[in-house]
């Protein structure tokens, strides 16, 4: 295919930003350019990511001819250039679903505090470990008050028996101990997998 002086002032007019000439040039290739993806896809996706793989193909051919990528002195021809992005493109497509797979196989359809998860395990160390650290950083007083209330699921008559407080401060001293244990908890980022509580 001769590259015919039409063609080349059509380019030079896309790189100078004729949006009229884009057009032009879309119009003239459609066929050609929706022939090359199907073909280089090879039904391996579906119609709706064919039609977004055609779209990114669209955009990438107008950006590198836009830069003034195509440069007809060196001979080649511009349907080679355009199926040469086109082959790019959708190479690209592939590459990207391979490194995708491995986290969808993991946790493709479940949420990541689902109980049937193969990352829950590892999540539950994990969490058990940030609460750890963070009740650690407590002052005695409180970290107490959390452990007899959680761990030892001690009611709150049997902690102010206990400590000899009053029930009430016992129930205050609950409270500002969470509030501590939480401010913690967030430092260690302890609940990045839990949506919207870490704001």
């Amino acid at each position: 295919m001769k590259f015919t002086f039409d063609e080349k002032s059509l380019i030079e007019k896309i790189v100078s930003g004729d949006s009229e000439a884009e057009n032009r040039l879309f119009l003239h290739f459609k066929e050609r350019i929706e022939f090359l993806v199907r073909a280089r896809l090879r039904g391996k996706v579906s119609s709706d990511d064919q039609k977004d793989i055609l779209s990114e193909a669209k955009q990438a051919i107008l950006l590198s001819l836009r830069k003034g990528g195509f440069d007809p002195a060196k001979g080649k021809p511009l349907e080679a250039y355009i199926a040469g992005i086109v082959s790019n493109v959708v190479a690209m497509h592939f590459r990207n679903l391979k490194k995708q797979n491995p986290s969808e196989d993991i946790d493709k359809h479940r949420s990541v505090k689902d109980p049937h998860n193969p990352l829950d395990d590892v999540l539950t160390v994990e969490r058990k470990e940030k609460i750890k650290n963070a009740l650690s950083k407590l002052d005695e007083k409180y970290r107490e008050v959390i452990l007899m209330r959680i761990y030892e699921e001690q009611s709150i008559e049997e902690i102010s028996n206990q400590l000899g407080i009053e029930k009430s401060r016992v129930s205050e001293r609950i409270n500002y101990a969470f509030k501590l244990l939480i401010k913690e908890l967030k430092k260690q980022k302890y609940f990045q997998y839990f949506s919207g509580f870490d704001k």
